[in-house]
């Protein structure tokens, strides 16, 4: 005959749902008809293994680089990146940008090629950092003067009619 006894923390909830939480008690029968009855109890302790989110592994960043965001398209970003002089663009994931706080048009940030050692082996993978909050952003007006006014009119215009 077995029992199952429940063993919990707070509220009778576990935490680590992946690990058994019961233990099982044996009542062992006498081995002959002349000895007393004595319960005894066997069973196995419970032992949790520390999960990854609990272990800190340390990082190695291979390349940074810096660009800022050009423009939103759905679930696509497309960023510029600057290195060594040179500019090329670049579609992310927006959801990635985002989660990191990098929503904005010019908004500049890092980005970090790292490695991580674990235990199960070699994890290659990117990290991002704002250089710049969103709410840093604002926008300047130029006031012109009459002259200035006329020489964009002009400038605009000529434009305008080159597309047309």
């Amino acid at each position: 005959m077995s029992t199952a006894i429940q063993e919990s923390s707070f509220l009778r909830s576990s935490s680590n749902y992946d690990e058994p939480t019961s233990r099982f008690i044996f009542h062992s029968t006498a081995a002959s008809s002349g000895e007393t009855l004595e319960p005894s109890i066997r069973y196995t302790p419970v032992i949790r293994n520390t999960g990854h989110s609990q272990l800190k592994h340390k990082s190695n960043i291979l390349r940074r680089m810096s660009g800022f965001l050009t423009e939103m398209q759905g679930k696509n970003a497309r960023v510029t990146f600057v290195e060594n002089g040179e500019t090329f663009q670049y579609d992310l994931p927006a959801e990635r940008l985002s989660k990191c706080g990098i929503e904005m048009v010019n908004q500049p940030f890092e980005m970090d090629e790292i490695e991580m050692q674990t235990d199960d082996g070699l994890v290659v993978g990117y990290r991002f950092r704002p250089l710049a909050k969103a709410s840093d952003a604002y926008h300047e007006t130029l006031n012109f003067d009459e002259e200035r006014k006329r020489k964009r009119d002009l400038i605009l215009k000529k434009f305008a009619k080159a597309k047309a």
